[in-house]
This record gives C-alpha cells, structure tokens and sequence, in this order.
C-alpha cells in the first residue's frame, strides 16, 4: 500500500480507523451517529510528530548541505536561526538585531527542541528561496529580502509578511496545497501593520514598507499557482504608487535602487501579461540601472506591450485594416531587431554555455533531453531572463505572422520570401534554446523531490562560474557550488519554466481566442510540440499543479474563509493610491 501522507480525517475517525469525509465543521460520520465532531488536528504537526531535537537537526542540515563544505551563503541562515528563535519567542519587544552576528563565520547551528512552525518554515524559506548565491547583475525582488529582514523589528509589516510567505511555502511543500490559515493571520497582521504605516510621513517612504508590498504579491501569486487565482494586479499597482511617491528616496542606497528597479520590472511584466499600456514618465526612469542587461529587457518589454495594446485596440478612426496591420508588423519588426541586438549584447557571463550529450547523465537524458540539446546558465535567473526575452521575442513574431495571415486573407503580401524564411528560422531558435534550458531547471527530476534531496543537473563549466561575480544575499563576494544550484533548481526551477512554457502554448493575439497551439506551433519541427507538452506535465507532476485547471476565478469565489484583516487590506490599497 501507498502512503500518502498523514490522515486528514476528524479525531474520531481516525480513532474508529475508519474512513472519513473530512467535512467541516462536522464530518458526515459523527453527523450519522449523532455525535459532537471534535475536530481536526494541526497536519502541519502530523507531519512533523516525529521530530525531537536530533531528528530536527538533521533534516535541516540535510536542508542546508549536501556536500562536505558549507556554503558562505548557508553560514548566514545557520547564524540566523538561534536569531529566529529569540525573534519569535518574543511578541512584545523588538531588540535591534546583531547584524554583525550573520557575518561570523565561526558559529554552528544549535537547534533546541522546537516545534515552532514559523522558525522551521522561515529558515526553510531563506534557506532553499533566498540564500542562493547571485549575479549582482540580476534584479529578482526576493535577492533584497534579508538585509532589511535582520533589521525590521518582530511586529513590523515586512517580518509578518515573510512569516505569511515562509509557512505559505512549507505548506506547500509538506502538505501540497495552500490556505494556511496561520499564514493568513500572519497576512491580516501585516496588512493592518502596512495600513498604519502608510500613514506615517516617514515609514510610507521606507525600503521596508516597498519590500512588503513585494512580499504581499509573492504571497498571492502562490495562491494563483495552486488555486486558479486572478491576479488583480492591486499589490504590483500598489508597489508603483509607492515608488512615485518616494520620489527621491528611490535612489537614496544600492537596495533602494534595486527596489524601486524590481518594482518597475514587475508592473512591466503585469503590464505585458495583461495587454496594458505602460507608462513610463521620469518618475519610472534611472539610467544608472537601465544599462543592466535585465533592465534593458525590461523596456523592450514596454514597448511589446505597447504592440499589444494598439493591436488589441484596432484601427483607429480614418485608418483601414491593411494600413493598420502593415503598421502593426512594422512596429514588430523594428523590436524584433532590438530583441536580436539585446541578446547580442549580453556580458559574458550572462551567455550560455552549451553542454555536450556526453556529459550528461544518464537519468537527464532519459527524463527529458531535446535532441541532445542542453544549454547551462551562470544562474536560474539568468535562464529565467533568457527565457522570459525568448517568450517575449515569441510574442513579436507570432503577432507578425498573424497579421501576415490577415493581410492574406484581403490579398495583400507583406513579407517577401527572404523574411518569412528568416522569421521562421527565429521561431525555431527561440523554441529550442527554451528546450535546451530544461535541462538545468530539472535535472533528472521526474516526480516530488525536495531541496535537500539528491538530483542530477547538467554540470556548469568552472569557466563560466569565474566569469561571474556572485554575491550572497547580504551583498558579499560568494562562491556557487552546484549544491546550491541543486537546492534552488528544486525550489524555483520548474516555477521559473511555467510562465514562458503557456506563453508559448497559450499565446493569443488580436483576434485569436485558441486555447490551444494553432499554426504557428506548426512551424516547429516534428516531434518538438509534443515533447514540450510532456515537459509542461512533467512540471505538474513535479510540483503536484492541477493538470488541467478551469476557468480562473474572482477572488471572491475562493471557497476559503475570509482573509483577517480584509478591511484594513482594502483601506491600503485607497491609501497607496492617494499618496
């Protein structure tokens, strides 16, 4: 017999060994016997019933290294956690943490007996989301995260936002759904702390108060993944309102300015995914970081969805459909050029680097391996910008291509021979770099495998890790091993292949409401279509996702009770937009 895991079932069920409905608040059983239903247990604690202090201690080690040395960016998470401890185990004061206690590299990690769920699933979240060593050339939100975490006091917005992301996350991974109800009090709290301090002069102006809002958004888009939910786009919309009103404060420090560059590529990102014009005034512009190779993409970015938006619009007034496509595929094109020039320009470090079939091992390949085409990066968030260009550079093509077949259809050509020939070879390009990157995303994984457990990734040359200069998560010169790409592509590598991997079997443009790959997806060679459909349920499989989910539905319609603190969490929202 398979196990699945600790019973769900009431007391009572679970005491008679008997089958239970898991109704609530009464399940059927005790319904049909007239009897009181006492209830449920915490499965957060069946899962962990058989923790005690060595157990504990041994599976976080496993959580931290697998390999006979310690990464400098473990050692900060193993000082952080006795830190954790008194954090947690104090409510009412908030002492000024010992910054200087993450940079000793002395200390070791003592694990009293706990059965704190916040401390385990806060270290488990900085562990395996955060202390990866970077590029410094990046700009995913969650990097900034730790410096202003060891510095906000116990109650503030931003430490109750991470506690609601951090036991979010480990429900996640130990029970495989989400709807803590411990982290949406964690949620109400911070929501209502956010609320005051949007009020204050000088708080609303904070990194902090920035990187909550951040926090906020991470924790719905992990509702969206498991749940089918909308995302409104109110925290990104709230993270832009924010960054106008701190004005100058955005580029007072190195981590302002991450920030307030992370804020802007995720509202162009929103923007992008949504069809909506961005608007990008002085207010949203910083030269300082806009020659960055992430940054740059970002304000192609803005100009493909400035496309998307005059192609969803239509003609204007006194223009006729073949002015208007021929308008539209111009526009295509000249980005198209940008996108190539963009790609051209990379740094180096930021190129991939092609690993022959030899060198692969054998479970790779037989998990998924494209034609023997595999290609390693210097870190998943340089392949995750990789790819988000090449799905951005899909969206340009394919929005030429239909536009193509609707001048066709009114006997118009637009595109000679020489380009369609060209515009197809791109299409194949794109699609096979998106394959040769799954690979090191996935490695050999095929069904749940957690952080901390072996897995085989296609090795990364020495050449390439010298050309990087990686950074831990305080900003430090770091090393990367390939434990810790082991340990991130677990966490986030199948997360980061999701939303080009739909883009490109989802993409509608103009008038095309196909749920389905059409023609387009037809320009790919034999075989490859199917082969990135299994990749795309190999993922499901990998992470437990829905295989096939329905309609999206309102937030409204989530059959979970309401969030604590929903008010205050409107109130927000009306005070963002009035700064």
């Amino acid at each position: 017999m398979v196990y699945k895991g600790p019973s769900k079932g009431c007391e009572a069920c679970r005491h008679r060994r008997v089958k239970c409905d898991e109704t609530r608040p009464q399940c059927g059983n005790c319904t049909k016997r007239n009897r009181d239903c006492p209830g449920y247990r915490n499965l957060f604690d069946a899962v962990h019933k058989h923790d005690n202090p060595v157990s504990v201690k041994r599976n976080l080690d496993l959580c931290g290294s697998s390999s006979e040395s310690e990464s400098p960016s473990s050692k900060y998470i193993n000082d952080l956690y006795p830190r954790l401890l008194t954090r947690s185990s104090s409510s009412d004061e908030s002492p000024e943490p010992d910054v200087e206690l993450l940079k000793e590299a002395d200390l070791t990690l003592v694990i009293p007996p706990s059965r704190n769920t916040e401390v385990e699933s806060i270290y488990w979240f900085f562990q395996n989301y955060v202390t990866v060593p970077r590029d410094p050339s990046t700009n995913i939100f969650i990097e900034h995260i730790l410096p202003l975490y060891v510095k906000a006091p116990v109650e503030s917005p931003l430490s109750l936002a991470i506690n609601a992301v951090a036991l979010e996350i480990m429900q996640m991974w130990f029970l495989r759904t989400t709807g803590s109800h411990q982290a949406r009090a964690y949620y109400g709290k911070a929501m209502t702390q956010l609320t005051a301090a949007l009020q204050d002069s000088v708080e609303s102006k904070s990194d902090q108060t920035l990187a909550t809002v951040f926090m906020f958004d991470f924790y719905e888009s992990l509702r969206k993944r498991f749940a089918g939910f909308v995302d409104s786009g109110a925290h990104q919309q709230g993270a832009i309102a924010l960054v106008r009103h701190r004005g100058k404060k955005n580029f007072e420090s190195a981590t302002s300015r991450r920030l307030f560059q992370a804020a802007r590529s995720r509202h162009i990102s929103y923007s992008l995914q949504h069809c909506r014009k961005i608007m990008l005034d002085p207010a949203m512009r910083d030269e300082e970081t806009e020659s960055q190779p992430s940054a740059q993409l970002d304000l192609l970015n803005a100009e493909l969805a400035g496309i998307y938006v005059l192609a969803e619009a239509g003609p204007k007034a006194g223009m006729d459909a073949t002015e208007f496509y021929q308008v539209v595929v111009a526009k295509a094109l000249l980005l198209d050029k940008h996108l190539q020039a963009w790609r051209e320009s990379l740094p180096p470090s930021w190129q991939p680097a092609v690993v022959a079939p030899s060198k692969i091992h054998p479970s790779i390949k037989a998990a998924g391996l494209y034609e023997g085409m595999c290609e390693v990066y210097s870190s998943l968030e340089v392949s995750h910008i990789h790819n988000a260009a090449r799905s951005s550079h899909f969206g340009v093509l394919r929005l030429i291509s239909l536009c193509q077949r609707q001048l066709e259809a009114q006997g118009h050509a637009v595109l000679d021979a020489t380009l369609q020939s060209y515009l197809d070879r791109q299409i194949q390009t794109i699609i096979d770099g998106f394959c040769a990157s799954i690979p090191y995303h996935l490695g050999n994984r095929t069904t749940v495998s957690l952080p901390h457990e072996h897995s085989e990734y296609p090795p990364v040359p020495d050449e390439l890790r010298r050309l990087t200069n990686y950074v831990d998560a305080m900003g430090n010169p770091a090393e990367m091993t390939m434990n810790d790409h082991s340990r991130a592509a677990a966490a986030i590598g199948g997360w980061f292949l999701m939303t080009p991997l739909l883009g490109f079997l989802r993409m509608q443009m103009l008038d095309t409401q196909r749920p389905r790959p059409g023609p387009f997806m037809s320009k790919l060679r034999p075989g490859q279509l199917p082969w990135i459909q299994q990749q795309l349920r190999r993922i499901q499989r990998i992470y437990l996702l829905p295989y096939e989910s329905s309609e999206p539905h309102s937030d409204q319609g989530y059959s979970i009770p309401p969030l604590q603190g929903s008010e205050t969490g409107m109130a927000w929202h009306k005070l963002l937009w009035s700064l």
